[in-house]
């Protein structure tokens, strides 16, 4: 399985910040993000053996490779404005990484470049992957998972996950940050619907939703996927913000956009890396009403 992966990174310190990228006296905690982006992008590759420092021969030694059936090659790219990046990290991973330098007008159109590229060159590619460069995949089939859904739903879906943050001071234990948006801007797009799809995998049934929120700070899509966005104008604004909108309103403009339903929201989630939500946590009252979660009948992915 051949992936191409798209990330749009930029750090500037600003006294009046509307992201993590931009907040003042964060570069030490972006740049631990970033590290940890990079490296758990490069921990899904599966095409090699690992080897062994040997320091009484002076020489390297093959273990042979633990995965016996897909292997998994990474393609990942890197897009900047050359000013306004954390260099060091970016050096760290350059024998890993492609970067690549954009002058623009607004450094904040940087997440479209990146997705332009994932279109453009996705078609050559089995899964395409565009995310924010402060989010961290911790489940080791994630990619396998990806590629699941979508040929299972034949290629007419995208699965986004859950994006969470650890809560502090014990209240809970993970803060799923995109949660329900206002109605009457997400009705501008689709009608949410809970158990809209429910597929098997590995044995084990898990139900989707279309959810309140489509937002991820990422999407994976097929070769074929690619293919067919590359025919149609991208958009440049149309869902908050030109990083919302290259990471969302891409795919959902054309495709059927799920995610795991609340009940199986282990099924596929990622971190972020830099919390920026968790603050809700004291200062947000816990609602009286709790999550529904219905068992109503549903129709299969790929019908």
């Amino acid at each position: 399985m051949n992936v191409l992966i798209a990330l749009p990174h930029y750090f500037k310190e600003a006294d009046q910040a509307t992201y993590g990228s931009d907040r003042r006296g964060q570069r030490q905690a972006r740049s631990i993000a970033l590290i940890q982006c990079l490296s758990s992008l490069l921990a899904m590759r599966k095409n090699a053996d690992d080897l062994i420092l040997n320091i009484r021969a002076k020489g390297l030694q093959s273990t042979g490779s633990l995965f016996k059936r897909r292997e998994v090659t990474l393609e990942i790219h890197v897009f900047t404005d050359g000013i306004n990046m954390i260099s060091p990290v970016l050096n760290m991973f350059k024998e890993s990484i492609s970067v690549h330098t954009f002058e623009l007008d607004n450094s904040r159109h940087l997440p479209l470049k990146a997705r332009d590229h994932l279109v453009e060159n996705g078609h050559a590619y089995d899964l395409c992957l565009y995310m924010e460069d402060d989010l961290i995949i911790r489940d080791s089939e994630f990619l396998d998972k990806q590629i699941w859904f979508i040929e299972e739903s034949e290629h007419r879906a995208v699965l986004m996950p859950h994006r969470t943050e650890w809560v502090p001071n014990g209240n809970g234990q993970r803060l799923l940050v995109d949660g329900p948006l206002k109605k009457e801007f997400i009705e501008r797009f689709y009608i949410p619907k809970c158990n809209a799809a429910q597929g098997t995998y590995k044995g084990r049934d898990v139900i989707f939703d279309q959810p309140d929120n489509p937002h991820s700070g990422l999407f994976c899509i097929s070769g074929a996927q690619a293919k067919q966005l590359a025919t149609q104008e991208q958009p440049v604004h149309g869902f908050i913000g030109p990083l919302e909108t290259a990471a969302t309103l891409t795919v959902l403009r054309r495709y059927l956009v799920l995610k795991p339903a609340w009940k199986d929201r282990d099924f596929l989630w990622i971190e972020h890396g830099h919390p920026s939500f968790r603050g809700y946590c004291s200062k947000w009252s816990k609602l009286d009403d709790s999550v529904e979660i219905n068992e109503n009948e549903r129709p299969q992915l790929s019908q």
